[in-house]
């Protein structure tokens, strides 16, 4: 098994190492044999990791390599051979499953012919991804604050990277742990499954009123623009036809909840979107693998206007962030009069929400 690899590395060693490690841990753990079989191969292959060294260096090389091969195959999947062969893998373009054999050939051939087509997106692409089935991790969590027990269930929000915004319309969507835990209107849609791991049953709200729905992002994405909803199409992963569909429906939802998402940067701007905010309810703040994008610097200064913020109001930030063991950790922070007055692991999840063991550290 491989080790962690520095995910911003952009050389051809480091880059191979990435691409290894996803082999091994990620794209297995996701249930994506496609996924599986390119890490493997690009991991071997100079060629394309030279081209992933156009990637930022702080996002994560596979992920926009992927993203950046099916959003060109979404614009032009029929014209060349080499689009044919591979749109066979990809069920949401061709319309067929995936084949049994292996797709890397395929996958090598795309990627040598159209290197140059390649090369914006690999400069440009970010991983906003948008999985809406981690708000089954985000409903017990605010579920749990105290402060929102306090309000009556009446919350503000505010998501810091939120991309196009689903998981701050949570309250909208339907909601089944299995056992009878169910939570949401009867006729909602998506409706998100979660197993339950572990003894413990999470909290569900009582009583939910959310006030204010807003974001903070780099490059917040405007679902408007077709680009922009392509490229968030082509995270999703070829065997994930579930996370299409949620996505999917929740955008069809969308128009009808409004938002607002500024553009700016948490490390700098966040003092500033916390105080738009109304203070006469629980003011919850959240993020959901974000972090890991951050520096270790950056991710102090977003503590700290945390704190500053919480000079005029208490508030409450709920992060789900990977663990680096292929799961994620619920963690609530809890801050008032200026200070950071609590740290507590609510739980762990899967990182896209498929379960969550409740009270596990």
């Amino acid at each position: 098994m491989s080790e962690f690899p520095d995910m911003r590395a952009r050389d051809r060693e480091g880059l191979s190492k990435i691409f290894r490690y996803y082999a091994q841990v990620e794209t297995p753990r996701m249930d994506s044999p496609v996924y599986t079989a390119y890490s493997f191969g690009v991991a071997d292959e100079p060629e394309i990791l030279d081209l992933c060294a156009q990637i930022d260096g702080k996002q994560p090389a596979p992920n926009v390599l992927y993203a950046a091969v099916q959003d060109l195959l979404m614009q032009d999947a029929r014209s060349t051979a080499e689009a044919r062969a591979l749109t066979h893998f990809y069920p949401a373009i061709g319309g067929d499953p995936i084949p049994e054999r292996s797709p890397w050939e395929a996958f090598r051939a795309f990627c040598l012919a159209n290197a140059d087509r390649l090369g914006p997106s690999l400069r440009e692409g970010r991983t906003q991804t948008c999985v809406v089935h981690r708000c089954t991790s985000i409903l017990p969590a605010l579920a749990s604050l105290p402060s929102v027990g306090e309000a009556k269930g009446r919350v503000a929000l505010l998501e810091i990277g939120p991309s196009a915004g689903l998981n701050l319309r949570f309250d909208r969507y339907a909601y089944d742990y299995g056992g009878g835990i169910v939570w949401g209107e009867a006729d909602a849609k998506p409706v998100l499954h979660c197993e339950i791991r572990g003894e413990v049953r999470p909290p569900m709200p009582s009583e939910l009123e959310i006030v204010a729905r807003r974001g903070l992002d780099l490059n917040p994405i405007d679902l408007a623009d077709p680009k922009s909803l392509r490229w968030l199409r082509a995270l999703i992963w070829p065997e994930h036809a579930e996370r299409a569909r949620v996505m999917n429906e929740a955008l069809a939802l969308a128009t009808s909840v409004p938002i607002e998402i500024e553009a700016g940067d948490a490390t700098r701007d966040l003092g500033a979107a916390i105080a738009k905010l109304p203070d006469d309810c629980a003011r919850v703040l959240f993020a959901t693998q974000v972090f890991y994008q951050i520096p270790q610097e950056g991710r102090m200064k977003i503590l700290e206007a945390m704190a500053r913020a919480s000079r005029d109001a208490s508030l409450d930030f709920v992060l789900m962030e990977s663990t680096g063991e292929g799961d994620s950790r619920i963690e609530w922070f809890g801050f008032a009069n200026g200070e950071n007055t609590n740290r507590t692991t609510l739980a762990r999840a899967d990182s896209h929400g498929r379960w969550i063991e409740w009270g596990a550290a």
